[in-house]
């Protein structure tokens, strides 16, 4: 069995920010392994984010837009973001900036497999893989189990964040480059929350993506023709070749996740807590986990720290969860409101969980009252009804 100072289960957003942050601290000539049983050699995803500071990806933003578009059947506006940007990084990007920048540390190996499970110990963690077990002081583990979680989370509020999405070029150019649609609400919602998202790259280029939250996935034929639909109806294209595709799922559920799977392995990504439950916005919340669990192995300390949400926050997240789940179609109200009577740096702050207290309830009381009264009621009856 191989040792090595640390070991990083997983080469995703969350592994890999691990592993550059660990390159550039004081620690940066520990023995360091990264598993995953991919070479990340597709453009598979797609990371969108707003931010008011630059993050240490700035060489590898793909797009950066100042202006958001929100349109619903009932209200419509183009906003400026003021101090913050929208950023956009592709996933095949990032990969090939995170191996290019640990080229030159040979203390840093990557490994093509599959995890098997994990083993804690006194001292340590070992990693069963399909191609040996290997051994660590410390373990981070960001492999993601959606049936581990339902299984523990049989009570509790899941939905899926799924989306598919087409990257399309036109013969004519239809896209603005200033600006991106952050929510179209105009497509049938049928009883879910569904919305288009679109990212011009060019004035005939744009990713077009149909985002839905619900417990359960569609097949492929219907989200192909929800996207059909909307690019001929809404978008008013109907010429168009599709470059790339991508699909993806995100966990949205009111589950505390567990910080770690043993002594020495924690959980980090969506695995630890990081996609944020009512949003699923997951890239930045990632990286603020990161750096604190660098900074405190810098110090000499543990690294198990939470990523979850503050008890608050979590308690927001129940009853929009709890809405979405029951009654997905009045989303759509919902979030018109919260765009209406809102400017968007308080939207951003409530999303970051950065805004306080007042920010919080400026939110809250600009929304339809009903539906989150009715929410809190039940979620309140149920805790009671559980103890």
């Amino acid at each position: 069995m191989k040792n090595y100072d640390l070991i990083i289960a997983g080469g995703g957003a969350a592994g890999l920010s691990l592993a550059y942050y660990l390159s550039l601290s004081s620690l940066r000539k520990k023995s360091v392994l990264i598993i995953d049983k991919e070479r990340k050699t597709k453009n598979d995803r797609t990371w969108g984010f707003w931010s008011n500071q630059k993050t240490a990806f700035e060489p590898i933003v793909h797009l950066n837009f100042k202006k958001l578009e929100f349109h619903s059947s009932t209200f419509s506006k183009t906003i400026d973001l003021k101090d913050y940007s929208y950023n956009i990084i592709r996933g095949i990007d990032f990969y090939n900036f995170i191996r290019n920048h640990l080229s030159g540390f040979p203390n840093f190996e990557f490994l093509t497999a599959d995890v098997k499970g994990f083993q804690d110990s006194e001292d340590g963690a070992a990693v069963q893989t399909d191609s040996g077990d290997f051994k660590a002081g410390w373990v981070f583990s960001s492999i993601f189990d959606e049936k581990e979680i339902l299984r523990a989370a049989s009570a509790k509020l899941y939905l899926r964040q799924h989306f598919k999405g087409l990257f399309i070029k036109t013969e004519e150019p239809v896209f603005s480059k200033d600006s991106f649609r952050m929510f179209d609400f105009r497509t049938p919602q049928q009883g879910l929350m569904r919305f288009f998202y679109v990212i011009p790259s060019s004035s005939n280029e744009a990713l077009v993506e149909y985002t839905l939250f619900s417990e359960h996935l569609l097949s492929q034929e219907q989200y192909d023709e929800a996207i059909e639909n909307y690019i001929a109806s809404v978008l008013k294209i109907n010429d168009y070749e599709i470059m790339e595709e991508e699909f993806g799922v995100i966990p949205m559920t009111n589950y505390l996740f567990p910080t770690t799977r043993g002594r020495h392995i924690i959980n980090t990504g969506s695995a630890g807590g990081s996609s944020k439950p009512s949003s699923g916005y997951t890239f930045l919340r990632i990286q603020k986990h990161i750096q604190k669990l660098v900074r405190a192995m810098e110090a000499g300390q543990s690294p198990v720290i939470s990523a979850n949400s503050t008890a608050r926050y979590r308690f927001y997240d129940a009853v929009l969860l709890n809405i979405l789940k029951n009654k997905g179609h009045l989303s759509e109200n919902i979030f018109t409101a919260m765009f209406k009577n809102n400017s968007i740096q308080q939207i951003f702050r409530f999303l970051d969980e950065e805004g306080g207290l007042p920010n919080d309830l400026k939110i809250i009381t600009s929304l339809p009252p009903l539906p989150f009264l009715k929410s809190t009621i039940k979620l309140i009856s149920k805790r009671a009804g559980a103890t």
